[in-house]
């Protein structure tokens, strides 16, 4: 099976979840109203430093702007993985042949939510330090630079598939974020091996999705454009973005699905409902 058809099948059978639970739309969605009203609740304490630069030491101000990126990060990470809960909970009861409730999934978010706040304190430590190796490394020459953001980079790719089956793990098996972290390294070399990187899983159909719905917004926005000047050139960009949002948030959901059938197979050597053996080993490749 070459990449575009296994992305094409992996696409068609997390599809197929959703349409069976459909309220996974309503957690992306409201994933992304959260951390959007956050994200703007942090801009006045992100600009206060630059309000009251007087009264601050340089160190201070840094320590500060940490602080905020800090807490940023944190809240940005507690409110993806309350709602990515959700999602693998919902997708756990459809792969059990049960059919969880909106209400049931967020009622099962809560009983988590010490280990999901938990999980968050260690994810926005993680990207803070990147961020400083980030900071760190633009003091560098243009070689060192460039080298230390190749480094940065991979641990960043190394961290994202190491993690790839802590929220699955805080849904079936309760852990806390350490023992969460080390289950989900430990399915990974245990089914995939040690030297391995992910494979394009939705990526390439979702790549090709997001180019036609671009084509379709740029075409949409010249009509408008030509038809009612400066008003149809925002209605034209307002409907792209907003088309472009709901792609987003549809892959997203259905990526979380599949992490989840992959999770099912790692774990319990069982393969989710719908899926095929070719599809999940076909998850990661050797380097």
């Amino acid at each position: 099976m070459n990449a575009l058809s296994r992305s094409w099948m992996i696409t068609k059978l997390t599809f197929g979840v959703i349409n069976k639970d459909r309220e996974l739309l309503w957690f992306a969605l409201l994933s992304f109203i959260c951390s959007a009203m956050f994200a703007v609740a942090m801009i006045f304490p992100s600009i206060i430093p630059a309000l009251m630069n007087n009264g601050f030491s340089q160190e201070s101000l840094e320590v500060f702007q940490y602080v905020i990126i800090f807490i940023t990060y944190f809240g940005l990470a507690f409110i993806a993985t309350f709602f990515n809960v959700c999602v693998v909970y919902t997708t756990k009861i459809r792969f059990e042949g049960g059919n969880a409730t909106f209400g049931e999934s967020i009622k099962f978010a809560f009983t988590r939510l010490s280990l999901i706040f938990q999980w968050s304190l260690l994810s926005a430590t993680v990207g803070l330090l990147l961020r400083i190796l980030q900071e760190l490394a633009s003091n560098l020459g243009k070689v060192g630079q460039l080298v230390a953001n190749i480094l940065i980079g991979l641990l960043g790719m190394a961290w994202s598939i190491v993690t790839i089956f802590v929220v699955p793990v805080l849904v079936y098996e309760s852990l806390g974020p350490i023992d969460a972290l080390k289950k989900s390294t430990q399915l990974i070399k245990k089914t995939w091996g040690e030297s391995l990187i992910k494979a394009l899983g939705l990526g390439l159909i979702q790549f090709l999705v997001f180019v036609m719905v671009i084509v379709v917004s740029v075409a949409l926005t010249y009509v408008l454009t030509s038809a009612f000047d400066t008003v149809g050139l925002l209605i034209g960009i307002s409907v792209g973005a907003l088309l472009l949002l709901l792609t987003g948030m549809v892959f997203t959901v259905a990526s979380t699905i599949f992490n989840t059938a992959l999770y099912v197979y790692a774990n319990n050597n069982l393969v989710a409902s719908g899926f095929n053996e070719e599809v999940v080993r076909g998850a990661f490749k050797q380097k």
